[in-house]
């Protein structure tokens, strides 16, 4: 950590951490949205599959709700983290200081 705090916390490495991590945090939030909205049709489909299983009509109605979030969230972790994670590896090697050799 303090290897990569001593890197960011620099005059071009806070600018550089931050218009990288800005666009891919838009980015995300987008691909969260759209994912969440592509997974809607979960909801009905996991409360009446729920509700006879249960016998509780306002647990399978609450799972309804929150399948689609549940979705969404593993969909825009997989498509999202390894670009991010690649991103911020690139930026990492670009602010490592220049090695002198002599």
């Amino acid at each position: 950590m303090r290897r990569s705090w001593s890197l960011t916390w620099t005059r071009t490495g806070a600018p550089r951490v931050l218009v990288l991590a800005l666009p891919l945090a838009a980015v995300a939030a987008g691909v969260l949205r759209l994912a969440v909205q592509a997974a809607l049709p979960l909801r009905p489909l996991v409360r009446e599959l729920l509700e006879p299983v249960t016998g509780n009509f306002f647990a399978a109605y609450y799972a309804g709700i929150l399948a689609p979030v549940v979705v969404g969230v593993l969909v825009t972790a997989a498509l999202f983290l390894p670009v991010a994670c690649t991103a911020f590896a690139v930026l990492h090697d670009r602010l490592r200081p220049s090695v002198r050799r002599g």
